[in-house]
């Protein structure tokens, strides 16, 4: 098991089969599917494909989308990382329901964006969000990205 990086309160971790049935509870939850614009998942089946697909992910780019686990209680807390895209790594953070309004979606983008830059080197991040993930923007507002002026969904980092 990789520990990628830990912050005061979270600690993130490449995903492993395992967890596939907490990484179904939280994609199940029809709140988040509404939320991200997504089908909620209809079995850990699902869930495990996702874990195997991003394990595949680590091996081709360096870096995915990781397990993040509240360090105290050790439960599941969702997931934080960067998807490789045409245009480069992209963030993605997700939440259970239960972890909203706690402060652990702009802890781990911003532990997930120190990570990329001082680990990882890599020279340009971008986040966005949907028009419909109010929350979202809200969090890539606080974040120590620069909105896009081409466009204010989209936040980047650049060296």
């Amino acid at each position: 098991m990789k520990t990628i990086c830990e912050s005061k309160s979270l600690v993130i971790r490449e995903f492993l089969d395992f967890d596939a049935f907490d990484l179904f509870q939280m994609n199940s939850e029809n709140e988040i599917a509404k939320a991200v614009n997504e089908k909620p998942y209809l079995s850990e089946d699902e869930a495990l494909h996702f874990i195997e697909k991003m394990i595949e992910h680590y091996h081709e780019f360096g870096f995915g989308l990781w397990a993040t686990f509240e360090k105290k209680s050790g439960r599941f807390v969702g997931w934080a990382g960067m998807r490789q895209t045409k245009y480069g790594p992209v963030l993605n953070v997700r939440l259970k329901k239960k972890f909203w309004n706690k402060g652990y979606g702009s802890e781990a983008l911003t532990a997930v964006i120190n990570y990329g830059v001082n680990e990882l080197r890599l020279d340009k991040i971008a986040g966005k969000a949907h028009p419909t993930q109010p929350a979202t923007l809200r969090l890539l507002e606080k974040s120590i990205l620069v909105n896009s002026e081409d466009n204010p969904l989209v936040f980047n980092y650049r060296k």
